[in-house]
Parts: C-alpha cells; sequence; structure tokens
C-alpha cells in the first residue's frame, strides 16, 4: 500500500508542477478571458460526466467479483455505453447553449453568451468516446493497487497533452490550444490503457448478474455524484452566469492553483485510501480498518492543516510572484478559498463509506454542500459582490461536517486519536504563512 501510494503521490505531485509551470507560461501568451472559457468548459463537460458516473471503477475496486473475466467484460460494456450516451449529451448541451445565445437568454459579456463556448463543447463528444474506450486493466491495476503503473501512465498523457498545449499557444496564441491539449491527453491515455498496463485482455459482454451489482452500487454512486458535482463545482456554473468573462477567467486561475493542492490529495484519497480500506473490509480485518482509518486520517489532517494554514496568510503571493498584474486579483481569492481545503479532511471518511456499501451517506453529505451552496453563493453575491460570493463557496464546504462526525461516533471512530491534529496544523500553517508574508513584505519593501 506504501509503496503504491508513493508512486501516485509522486506522480501527482509532478503532474501537478508540469501544469503549474505550464499554466505559467499560458498566461503570457493567452488572455484571462481564455482562461475563462476553458474553465466553463471543463466543468460543463463534467456536469455531464457526474450526471452519468455508474461508480465502475468504483465497483470492480469493491467487488469480490473484480477479478472475474465476465464482471470486467460487463463493466466495459457498461463504460462504452455510458461513454456514447455522454457524447450524445455533450451534443444535445452545444443545441442548447446555440439556442440560448440566439435566444439571447445569457447576460452579455458572461461566458454563456461566447460564442466560441458551444464550438469548443463540441469537441469534448471526442474526449467522452475516447474516455469510454480505457482498457478496464486500469481499473483492476487500482485494485490490486499496482501505483508504478498508473503512475506512468499519467504523467506520460499529461506530458503529451503539456507540449501540444504549449506548441499551438505559442504559434496561434488562442483558447483552442488548451482544448487541443486536453484531447491529446485523452487519446493518450486511452491508448497507452491497452498498450502498457498489464493484465489479461477483457473482452465485452453483458452478464444479468453483473449489471444488478453494478448497477445496485452504481445508483448510489450516480446519485452522490450527481450532488457530488453541485457541491465542489456548482459556484462555476453560477459565477459563470454572473461575472464578466475577465473576472471569471481570473478567479479559474485561482482555482487552478488551488486544484494543484487539491490534486495531490484526491489522488491519495480516491486510488490509495480507498482500496486500502476495501482490502482491509474483504480480508475481514476490522482491527485493521480502524487502524488504517485513524493513520490515514492523521496524515491528511497534517497535509490539509498545514497547507491551508500558508495559503491562507500568504497565498497572495504565490500570485503576485508568478502571474503579471492581469491575474493580481487571484491573490485574495486563492487565500478565502484556501479555507475549504480544511473541509476536505472528511473526505477520508467518505471513502471508508463507500467501502462499507454505504454510499447514502455520502450522497447526503454532498447534498448539505449543495443545497448551502446553491443558496450561499447568490445571496453572498447580492450582499457583497464578488467577495461575498467566495466566502459563500468557502462556507458551503463545511456543511457536511455535522454528519460525517455523527457517521464517525456511530463507527467508533470518533475519538481523540482520529480529530487532534487539524487544528495544531492549521495553527502551525498559519505561523508559518505569516512569518512568509513578512518576509516577502520586507523584501519587496
Amino acid at each position: 500500500m506504501l509503496r503504491s501510494g508513493a508512486w501516485l503521490v509522486g506522480s501527482n505531485l509532478g503532474s501537478q508542477v508540469l501544469r503549474l509551470a505550464s499554466n505559467l507560461v499560458l498566461t503570457r501568451l493567452l488572455l484571462p478571458q481564455d482562461f475563462g472559457l476553458m474553465a466553463a468548459v471543463n466543468t460543463l463537460y463534467f456536469a455531464l460526466v457526474m450526471f452519468s458516473d455508474l461508480g465502475v471503477w468504483q465497483s470492480v475496486v469493491k467487488s469480490p467479483h473484480g477479478d472475474a473475466p465476465r464482471f470486467l467484460g460487463t463493466a466495459w460494456s457498461m463504460q462504452m455505453a455510458r461513454a456514447g450516451l455522454l457524447a450524445l449529451g455533450v451534443l444535445g448541451m452545444v443545441l442548447g447553449l446555440l439556442l440560448g445565445q440566439g435566444a439571447g437568454v445569457f447576460a452579455p459579456d458572461t461566458v454563456y453568451a461566447d460564442s466560441r463556448l458551444p464550438w469548443m463543447m463540441s469537441v469534448f463528444a471526442l474526449c467522452a468516446l475516447l474516455q469510454g474506450g480505457e482498457s478496464m486493466r486500469l481499473a483492476t491495476a487500482q485494485r490490486q493497487l499496482h501505483g508504478r503503473v498508473m503512475a506512468q501512465l499519467e504523467l506520460s498523457s499529461q506530458l503529451a497533452a503539456l507540449f501540444v498545449t504549449l506548441g499551438l499557444a505559442w504559434w496561434t496564441q488562442t483558447v483552442w490550444a488548451l482544448l487541443a491539449g486536453t484531447l491529446t491527453g485523452s487519446v493518450v491515455r486511452t491508448l497507452l490503457s491497452h498498450l502498457v498496463v498489464p493484465g489479461a485482455p477483457v473482452r465485452p459482454c453483458w452478464d444479468r448478474s453483473h449489471v444488478r451489482e453494478l448497477l445496485g452500487f452504481g445508483k448510489w454512486i450516480l446519485l452522490s455524484s450527481v450532488v457530488g458535482f453541485l457541491a465542489a463545482h456548482g459556484e462555476k456554473l453560477i459565477l459563470g452566469a454572473t461575472l464578466g468573462l475577465t473576472t471569471f477567467g481570473v478567479f479559474a486561475v485561482a482555482g487552478n492553483l488551488l486544484a494543484a493542492a487539491m490534486g495531490v490529495y484526491s489522488t491519495i484519497n480516491g486510488r490509495v485510501i480507498f482500496p486500502s480500506l476495501s482490502q482491509a473490509l474483504r480480508d475481514g480485518d476490522e482491527t485493521g480498518l480502524v487502524r488504517v482509518y485513524t493513520r490515514v486520517q492523521q496524515i491528511a489532517d497534517g497535509f490539509l492543516g498545514l497547507l491551508t494554514g500558508m495559503l491562507l496568510m500568504a497565498g497572495q503571493w504565490v500570485v503576485w510572484l508568478l502571474y503579471d498584474a492581469r491575474y493580481h486579483e487571484a491573490g485574495w481569492m486563492l487565500q478565502w478559498l484556501s479555507l475549504g481545503l480544511l473541509a476536505m479532511r472528511h473526505q477520508v471518511v467518505e471513502q471508508l463509506m463507500f467501502a462499507r456499501g454505504m454510499p447514502a451517506w455520502v450522497t447526503t453529505n454532498n447534498i448539505l454542500r449543495a443545497v448551502l451552496l446553491a443558496t450561499a453563493v447568490p445571496a453572498g453575491y447580492t450582499l457583497a459582490g464578488e467577495r461575498g460570493a467566495i466566502a459563500g463557496v468557502v462556507l458551503s464546504q463545511f456543511a457536511s461536517w455535522p454528519l460525517s462526525l455523527y457517521f464517525k461516533y456511530r463507527q467508533g471512530l470518533l475519538h481523540w486519536g482520529t480529530e487532534r491534529w487539524w487544528l495544531p496544523a492549521l495553527l502551525v500553517g498559519m505561523a508559518g504563512g505569516s512569518i512568509v508574508h513578512l518576509l516577502l513584505s520586507a523584501w519587496r519593501g
């Protein structure tokens, strides 16, 4: 488990470094509006992905039949069928955007009113089909904790996307370079999943008993994914229809910086913690399960607390030192949004909910976040403009804490050992961030 986790974390760190470095170059070649457009495309496509999520990979990782050829073949058939429907959904969204723009539904100067958006969305229909064709060997590699292979695949696809994006951005200086890079990454990832990931060949098939198992677990994954998307990304849908295109692009830059940290944590959470907890449950090792949960919660709290404190006190310097004046407003946005990192500490227990086959708890958590987001962001914008809206985004991320604490209490996991690290880590991070802020302020004069 530790070796697999090290490979995945290392891969994600490398991926995030590459992504940040490329973004720094791209901000000098492209306009803030371009980042706003790409953020809107990614958000709309991700919405469709989450609204059609059947939890196929999670089912393969969790199921006792996860290594059976017919189970894998059935899972792959469902994955490809979903991809076809997803591509149709993308084209339907394109039609809706065109009709809405023609009817003047969207406010002028917002991202949804930009004539390039529908055509950029249409390219993602190809991405959907490519993702559907990914080999199920990826899911079995995650189940068996083959972190090295998965890390190599992720970095290879990222590098391919990076080279294409930077090359086209330098040549054309248009937003289409970002789209071409995304498509390239999808092509490379799908090809490598068939060519380099070890495992027996999987052939598509259809077994009704396995379909029932996949749908039985997947229906909760689907519901959780829908409300999970609204909870985690609903602010982009709201702000995209509210903020000007340039301001939305600056917000997207702040979000990209935060996503670098969130990406590392999410990789550990989804590809190491969930498989590890699932393995302990399959082995019937309750003591081992508690030990694994306690340890990973402590590590997560230390990481999230330190990072939140540092960014809260000195996050603006990340933007001021790396980006030109067009993006400096992203500094205070990054500081405020960083508080949402601390709310992510309970994603560890949500992985335990999934591993125990209790996804309804995760769904309820996401509903709580989504409801507060849908009310707090518009209310905050009405009361205090951009700053009020972002305060609403941050507040909504903590809506699930009471239910998560109650779940841990019911499971006998709510004790000093699992709750004592996040606050000291936050305070240490704030102290360190304050020192950095003072030193850089003195240096700048």
